[in-house]
């Protein structure tokens, strides 16, 4: 009799030991499923995050700038290389004087006739039509415009476009007449005068890093 009522007892301990057993592993099993699925469902949102930043970051960019005497040239490529953008350069097809005298009563001239001269840019309307984002380079020369850009705004189509002003100046710190105008030509655009850059001429060799900088501070 008592070997029965122990075999009893050990029966039913084994099998309370063999539930319990089944328990944890149900509970390992449950919580083990349970990170799995958190961890897909991070790594989906994470997939998502990446492919978010990777639709800011594809951004159709242009940098088409007019230099004379290269400082627009160098602020130009600085930008071109933090915003991966296309670079064009214009130029007039009749070449300014290399003297500064001379280009200044040029641009004046042409300035107070309104001359648009015949310029140099090798970029049809079908390549500007796919760019959404349009970083425009110039000096300002006799508080306004260089006329070879009135030509080249008046020659395309910027409707939907953003346009974000860079330019360099020799005391029109603020661009005088040159943002109106850029404002007034490319009509249906989305000028961002606001966020304009304007460097003075002489400083602009020591002035990489405020380009890119600022370039960056825009989010391309």
């Amino acid at each position: 009799m008592k070997k029965r009522l122990s075999g009893l007892l050990i029966a039913m301990a084994l099998l309370l030991l063999l539930t319990a057993c089944g328990s944890t592993g149900n509970s390992d099993n449950e919580n083990s499923s349970q990170q799995n699925k958190e961890s897909v469902q991070a790594a989906e949102s994470k997939g998502a995050y990446d492919a978010g930043k990777a639709d800011d970051a594809d951004k159709n960019v242009i940098v088409v700038y007019f230099s004379w005497s290269g400082h627009l040239d160098s602020m130009a490529h600085w930008v071109a290389d933090e915003t991966d953008g296309d670079l064009f350069r214009v130029t007039a097809k009749e070449d300014y004087p290399e003297d500064y005298n001379e280009t200044a009563d040029r641009a004046k001239s042409e300035q107070d006739n309104g001359v648009r001269p015949e310029i140099n840019i090798d970029l049809t309307q079908e390549q500007m039509a796919k760019y959404d984002t349009v970083f425009l380079g110039f000096p300002v020369w006799w508080y306004d415009l260089p006329m070879p850009m009135w030509t080249f705004l008046e020659s395309y189509d910027f409707s939907g476009k953003i346009i974000i002003p860079f330019f360099s100046h020799e005391g029109s710190s603020n661009g005088a007449n040159a943002l109106p105008t850029v404002e007034a030509l490319a009509n249906g655009a989305d000028f961002r005068k606001d966020d304009a850059l304007s460097i003075r001429g002489g400083k602009v060799d020591s002035s990489e890093n405020d380009v890119r900088e600022w370039v960056r501070s825009l989010d391309y």
